[in-house]
């Protein structure tokens, strides 16, 4: 039986990507959650990682 909370599409999600080489934060695990449960848009939460990682390279 499938969860209706997101856990099997943020597992898999999560699978995909660390296959790419990247890690996730709990930060990005937050913001997906909240996608999942319909709190905010996937593209808020791409602009919202975007800002996160472009704040990290100017330093």
């Amino acid at each position: 039986m499938l969860k209706k909370d997101g856990t099997i599409s943020m597992r898999n999600a999560e699978a995909s990507v660390r296959m790419e080489g990247y890690q996730i934060t709990p930060g990005m695990r937050r913001q997906c959650a909240q996608v999942l449960c319909g709190k905010m848009t996937t593209a808020e939460c791409v602009k919202q990682f975007a800002a996160s990682k472009a704040s990290k390279t100017v330093k």
